[in-house]
């Protein structure tokens, strides 16, 4: 009898085991992020010939958690909050690819990879921001940095700069690396960064087509084809075209999806470094986002505008892989 009451209780205890090893299964994050590869990208040029020529390969996911923009998902969606968002600092400038003034654009990111300047961002919350898909694509994220608040990147003294690692990767899982459709990311701070005057978060898009308005790219990348990086973020003035009028260029039409937009004129144009970083208009007194500077052919020549994300496309995507961060309105 003793021995039939012991196997009983050892059955028991095993099923038990089991329940709570099924029970817990799922709560475990395996992290996907480590078995990246060493890359270095930014602003890609296409060539006259076509983009299947330069870029080649299928893409892979970085992050799982990406999603598209009719995903079904559980995760609670970002909330609005009470602080501000795209109030630029110092009066509004006539600007024409000069230097900006320090801070203008608080939300301004630099993206540095194994000490290196790689690609632009912008800061859309306290712990996130907002860049191109192929800048972060095969890349470690140990190696990542995020630099906010800063102006002239070969010196620490003009402001009080932050520097932040980079805690998740969050690519949209569509990005192709042959058309750069869907050329989106998010780069999750591993600590989150405290609202100042200088350092302060983007608006999102109203959701309005951008196009027939000036819009202002703003960034590290070069000032010229073939140029130099300068040291100090640049800004320069660009006229946002309608999708049909963009078709009408010389880029083959169809290679400009409803998920693109463009801008630019003559030499007015975003340039390579100038990647992952935003086109910006005004609504009222504050600045939105509704670019992501993405690719092109070389930098300001007739007929080909400079190519970008269109924000507005990704809001309910944007809205799910920011989880439960606040957003500033």
């Amino acid at each position: 009898m003793k021995v039939s009451v012991s196997i009983i209780s050892l059955i028991y205890i095993i099923v038990l085991k089991q329940c709570e090893a099924l029970l817990y299964r799922d709560k475990v994050k395996p992290s996907n992020l480590t078995s990246l590869y060493n890359s270095r990208q930014s602003r890609i040029f296409f060539n006259l010939f076509g983009i299947n020529n330069i870029l080649g390969g299928g893409s892979s996911p970085i992050s799982d958690s990406a999603s598209d923009d009719d995903d079904d998902d559980d995760r609670e969606e970002a909330r609005n909050c009470t602080c501000d968002c795209g109030i630029s600092n110092h009066e509004n400038r006539i600007v024409g690819g000069r230097p900006t003034g320090i801070n203008h654009y608080p939300w301004i990111a630099r993206l540095v990879y194994d000490g290196h300047f790689h690609c632009g961002a912008s800061l859309i919350s306290e712990s996130y921001v907002l860049t191109a898909a192929h800048c972060v694509r095969k890349l470690k994220r140990s190696k990542m940095r995020v630099i906010l608040g800063d102006h002239d990147q070969s010196t620490t003294t003009d402001v009080p700069a932050k520097m932040r690692a980079v805690a998740a990767i969050i690519r949209h899982r569509s990005f192709d690396t042959d058309t750069y459709n869907h050329d989106i990311a998010l780069l999750k701070l591993r600590k989150p960064v405290e609202f100042t005057k200088n350092i302060r978060p983007i608006c999102l898009p109203s959701g309005a087509d951008p196009g027939g308005k000036t819009g202002v790219v703003v960034g590290w990348g070069r000032v010229s084809e073939g140029g130099n990086l300068p040291n100090i973020v640049q800004e320069v003035e660009v006229p946002i075209l309608t999708l049909s009028q963009c078709r009408a260029m010389k880029y083959r039409a169809s290679r400009i999806t409803t998920y693109m937009l463009c801008a630019g004129r003559g030499s007015m144009d975003s340039c390579q470094g100038d990647s992952g970083g935003p086109l910006l208009v005004h609504n009222g007194d504050k600045y939105e986002i509704v670019g992501i500077v993405s690719w092109g052919v070389g930098c300001g020549r007739p007929g080909y505008p400079g190519v970008y994300t269109r924000v507005s496309r990704y809001l309910n995507w944007l809205r799910i892989n920011l989880e439960d961060n606040c957003l500033c309105s």
